[in-house]
């Protein structure tokens, strides 16, 4: 494992600092991005192997991704027709969790 490239989106810098540094720290290639006005240009310059973004980005956003996507939800009640393949979390996500997702999408 190690080396692919993953684009965080969250709005929420608290998340976002700790998903970017778990995968780090398993040498992933992550760009992490706070802004989702900034999402398709990092798409495009970044072309990640695998995005991870919260559920009001990913309903914007899914039916343009060609990228597997992992959701980031704040709570289990939400009702969501994911992509196939595409795997949905519950915030905080542990870090075990996370990587396992991040696994089956590479």
């Amino acid at each position: 494992m190690g080396r692919e490239k993953i684009l965080v989106v969250d709005s929420d810098l608290d998340s976002l600092s700790k998903i970017y540094l778990a995968l780090i720290h398993r040498r992933f290639k992550v760009e992490a991005c706070n802004n989702p006005e900034e999402f398709y240009d990092r798409m495009k310059r970044f072309k990640p192997a695998v995005v991870i973004l919260n559920l009001d980005e990913y309903r914007i956003r899914s039916e343009k991704l060609k990228q597997p996507a992992i959701v980031l939800v704040d709570n289990e009640k939400h009702e969501v027709q994911l992509n196939d393949g595409d795997i949905l979390l519950t915030k905080p996500v542990p870090v075990d969790e996370l990587l396992k997702a991040v696994e089956r999408l590479i």
